[in-house]
């Protein structure tokens, strides 16, 4: 029964997944035939030739042109990182490209691909994307012959999509393995190993991707995969990005092995005896935790107080030691990953947004940690009438205000720009900026100073009170050592608010849950055991760390897959039936004096 029962889901696997691939590959645009105007400029990759017959879309800023003939390995990881569908539409999918041939307007262009680097298209195409009011699509274009796909550049085009190769080697690995068991384990088994080989026909037959190696993947599909395997976890192909990002490694690492040779023990703070926000000295150590994303040497501590409740990071770091671990996280080494995390769904930044409409329709909106500017860009499509600002210490805002994301980018410290910002917004929004702050209290001074009468300040925080943060303990990412400094209950931001003159006027809670924990509580325990990159503070490569990689992730698998589920059912009716999450909202609104 079990034999049979394992068959059966490894057909339907198979088949499902063939029939989303395929929705995908059948929706994507065929050019018509016309060709380019002189205001387009065009970018094909090393040993492709574009026809001149090949036409565009006047009114796209850049379309990424898809030969007919593209392999079947670049097609499936290109199906599977879009869905043509929904691609122009949805300004929240980044930029892609198949990395054959592009054509753009004259004007959209911001820098040259190096067109020898195939992930230098999806860079150029993500960049065009990102520009407001830019509009971006992919087509077949009939005519125009796919390049030669080198395997040894799987790699880095999978970490340009965002993907792990260790990751996507494991999910591989376990597909095959089922196939494999399945038809050991009973003669129906071969129905599954056929299904398993006829997956890329399914996929493409009768769509305008016409793959040219189709039949050939399909029938030695069993001895190619492993063989997929081996150069994708096996390649040492860098990408110009990459090669950039090593020499920056190599450049760094000095300067990082000097700080922590003199011992990262000096960034910290003498411990505190009371809690910062009520005085008490009756409290408890909560969390012990190391860095866990980035992996930069040192121990944290958070205490919680016993009469309020307030989570705060004792010892606290210095200003120095603020400087330490925030370099090469939001910037330098670390911004590409810290931008892909922020623009992955528009839903809580529009939610945010609709929280102020029913008490005010701000002509002016400054965003308090602003980081890249996403929220301001989401709130936009909720509030188009309204004009966002945005402030940080980081560069991404100024590059947010290039792009077209925000009106005006104030680029160092809340308390920099204080004489200038005076009752100039009719909201100032802080999105999990208070938790990062040394001294959060200083903060709402500063907001209730410069709000006008009537004004609005919007908060959201990660809530220190939610069950599931206790359970998970240092794996549960909100506590996020060592940038979190304190963690405040939701009763102690509102008394917080009122003795400075903002009368909170509304909270969420439930809707303010981001319904990941049991996820990336399990992600952050499986990226522990796996091996890193190298980072200027960790720059010794790891060896054979693809494939302690690939071991990891296909162990891990399960686990997430489990993780997932839990999420869907416990996490979720916890949320539901408590009114309460991960995060919270508060809106409150300035009175008169």
């Amino acid at each position: 029964m079990i034999p049979l029962a394992l068959t059966v889901l490894v057909v339907l696997f198979v088949v499902l997944d063939a029939l989303r691939l395929r929705s995908r590959a059948a929706s994507l645009t065929v050019l018509a035939r016309g060709g380019a105007s002189s205001e387009h400029v065009e970018f094909t990759a090393v040993g492709v030739d574009l026809p001149a017959d090949v036409g565009h879309a006047d009114d796209l800023a850049l379309v990424d042109l898809v030969p007919p003939d593209l392999p079947v390995v670049a097609a499936l990881d290109l199906l599977g990182a879009v869905d043509p569908k929904t691609y122009r539409a949805d300004r929240w999918t980044r930029g892609i490209s198949a990395s054959q041939a592009m054509r753009c307007r004259a004007d959209a262009v911001d820098g040259t691909p190096d067109v020898g680097d195939p992930t230098e298209f999806v860079a150029f195409a993500r960049r065009v994307k990102d520009h407001e009011g830019a509009a971006v699509d992919l087509a077949v274009a009939p005519g125009l012959v796919a390049g030669p796909y080198d395997l040894t550049t799987r790699a880095a085009r999978l970490r340009q999509l965002g993907k792990r190769p260790a990751l996507w080697v494991a999910g591989s690995v376990i597909g095959y393995l089922a196939v494999v068991g399945a038809v050991l384990l009973t003669p129906w088994g071969l129905v599954a190993a056929v299904a398993y080989c006829a997956h890329p026909v399914l996929v493409f037959a009768g769509t305008p991707l016409r793959p040219r190696d189709l039949l050939v993947a399909a029938l030695l599909r069993p001895v190619r995969t492993p063989y997929l395997w081996a150069r994708t976890l096996g390649s040492r192909w860098r990408s110009t990005q990459e090669r950039e990002r090593d020499e920056y490694v190599r450049s760094a690492a000095p300067a990082y092995e000097a700080e922590i040779a003199l011992g990262v023990e000096r960034f910290l703070e003498p411990r505190r005896d009371t809690c910062p926000s009520c005085g008490s000295a009756s409290h408890v150590g909560w969390v012990r935790s190391t860095d866990l994303v980035q992996l930069k040497p040192g121990e944290f501590t958070m205490d919680r107080c016993v009469d309020c409740g307030h989570v705060w990071q004792n010892p606290r770091l210095t200003e120095e030691g603020l400087d330490f671990y925030y370099r090469d996280f939001y910037d330098g080494s670390g911004a590409n990953a810290a931008e892909a995390v922020f623009s992955g769904k528009a839903e809580p930044y529009h939610d945010r947004a609709r929280m102020v409409r029913p008490f005010t329709t701000p002509e002016r909106w400054l965003d308090v940690g602003s980081g890249h500017a996403h929220f301001c860009r989401g709130a936009k499509e909720i509030l188009p009438e309204t004009s966002f600002d945005g402030l940080d210490q980081g560069a991404a805002i100024e590059d947010a205000a290039r792009l077209g994301w925000i009106d005006t980018a104030y680029r160092g410290s809340f308390k920099d720009f204080a004489g200038e910002l005076r009752d100039r917004y009719d909201v100032i929004s802080m999105h999990h900026y208070l938790e990062h702050t040394r001294d959060p209290w200083d903060e709402l001074d500063l907001a209730a100073d410069l709000l006008p009468d009537g004004g609005y300040l919007l908060i959201e925080l990660p809530d220190p009170e939610w069950r599931l943060g206790r359970l998970f303990g240092r794996y549960w990412m909100p506590w996020f050592q060592p940038q979190h400094q304190h963690m405040m209950p939701i009763a102690n931001l509102k008394a917080a608010l009122a003795e400075r003159g903002l009368t909170p006027v509304a909270e969420e809670r439930g809707k303010a849950h981001s319904n990941n924990d049991f996820v990336v509580s399990s992600f952050l325990f499986l990226a522990l055991l796996a091996p890193r990159s190298p980072s200027p503070w960790r720059p010794r490569k790891v060896p054979f760390a693809a494939v302690r990689g690939a071991v990891v992730w296909t162990a891990g698998i399960p686990l997430l897959i489990v993780a997932g589920l839990l999420d869907r059912v416990v996490n979720r009716t916890l949320s539901r039936r408590g009114d309460r999450g991960n995060a919270y909202r508060v809106l409150a609104r300035k009175e008169q004096p």
